[in-house]
């Protein structure tokens, strides 16, 4: 059942993401792998299209958060190698084993799991081990560190480790001291892993620099056109575009308050009319009489709270004879990146992807 409305468009631009890698691969140096992080369906741009474009443009590796999302990228290519960052889970072990997965192993508790595991198979799986520097979030901690290099002959007997990882938590601010604490103790657990690829960045990371970027880099929201970092300027291509169709144009008159909440009322004779969208389709209510929309490179200003699947806007100084019923506002676009949009309501662009809905009718765009 499709449940896509036809009054507004995603438009998702293949072109820019392809555009996108190749300026984070020339970033870098030729021996480093540039891996695609697609978790939460892509940003929830969807990876059905998105995986197979990066595959295109020379992407080999693959990170994603669940089993579930790593099973459907098997199912979409059978070579490329797929990480599952949230770890193992003890019932999944035959699925990663099935698909060929790759799981990121956090703690000594799945460690010890995937060995006992393999010893009882007679097998021997790729695993990635990812080592806590600073983000307090997953990786083994700063004791389960020491006793797993100590004792690393006997605890990794049957696993092949093809990388070794761990994750900067203030990369978007380039002035911060956790980011060179971060490396230097990421240097030193690394130097103990010497036969395994080494991954430390992500978006933000990249732009600090290339003794950040080891053996792998794994960026996600620059892939899809969105800033990492504090002040970003212009370096990747908009991927996303996001056009409405009216479905209602009336007049309301001089007292006439519009929406929920009577939080805007009109001064005078005004002409308003209605797209079909809202904040259960990501757009979020801080929005409300906070935001304009684009039509002929014109603003139309929301008037009202923002509604669960509709937002009111102001047509009154739209000088045209045409009907414009068919015509499409731009919500997100040339005008209003995701970036920019992402400031107006102090969030982040990462956030504003992936909150949109599902009810958008999609277009990629080749």
């Amino acid at each position: 059942m499709n449940n896509a409305d036809n009054n507004t468009i995603l438009s998702i631009n293949l072109k820019s993401i392809k555009k996108n890698y190749k300026i984070i691969r020339n970033k870098v140096e030729k021996k480093c792998e540039v891996a695609a992080t697609v978790k939460a369906n892509a940003y929830g741009l969807g990876v059905e299209k998105i995986v197979p474009s990066l595959i295109k443009s020379g992407c080999k590796f693959f990170f994603v958060a669940t089993t579930d999302e790593a099973i459907q990228l098997r199912k979409i290519n059978k070579k490329i190698c797929i990480f599952i960052l949230n770890g193992l889970i003890a019932e999944e072990i035959d699925l990663i084993r099935k698909f060929d997965l790759t799981p990121v192993i956090n703690n000594l508790i799945q460690l010890k799991r995937i060995e006992k595991f393999q010893d009882k198979k007679k097998l021997k799986l790729n695993i990635a081990l990812h080592f806590d520097t600073g983000m307090s979030r997953l990786g083994f901690d700063q004791n389960e560190t020491q006793r797993l290099i100590k004792s690393k002959a006997s605890l990794i007997k049957k696993s092949n480790v093809i990388l070794v990882m761990s994750h900067l938590s203030c990369a978007d601010n380039k002035k911060s001291k956790l980011n060179k604490t971060q490396l230097e103790l990421f240097n030193s657990i690394s130097m103990h892993f010497p036969n395994s690829m080494h991954s430390l960045a992500n978006s933000a990371g990249i732009l600090l620099g290339k003794k950040y970027h080891f053996d792998m880099v794994r960026p996600g929201i620059s892939l899809y056109g969105g800033h990492s970092k504090k002040n970003e300027g212009k370096i990747y291509h908009d991927v996303i575009s996001l056009h409405a169709k009216l479905i209602q144009v009336r007049e309301i008159y001089e007292g006439d308050t519009i929406g929920y909440g009577a939080t805007y009322k009109a001064k005078s004779k005004m002409k308003i009319g209605t797209l079909g969208f809202g904040y259960a389709d990501g757009f979020n209510r801080l929005f409300s009489n906070n935001y304009y929309v684009c039509f002929k490179n014109k603003k139309i200003n929301v008037l009202g709270r923002v509604s669960m699947d509709l937002i009111t806007v102001n047509l009154t100084n739209l000088k045209t004879n045409k009907n414009i019923m068919n015509e499409e506002f731009e919500i997100i676009g040339s005008k209003h990146s995701i970036n920019k949009i992402a400031k107006t309501i102090n969030t982040i662009p990462y956030e504003i992807l992936t909150n949109l809905g599902k009810r958008y009718q999609r277009r990629y765009i080749f």
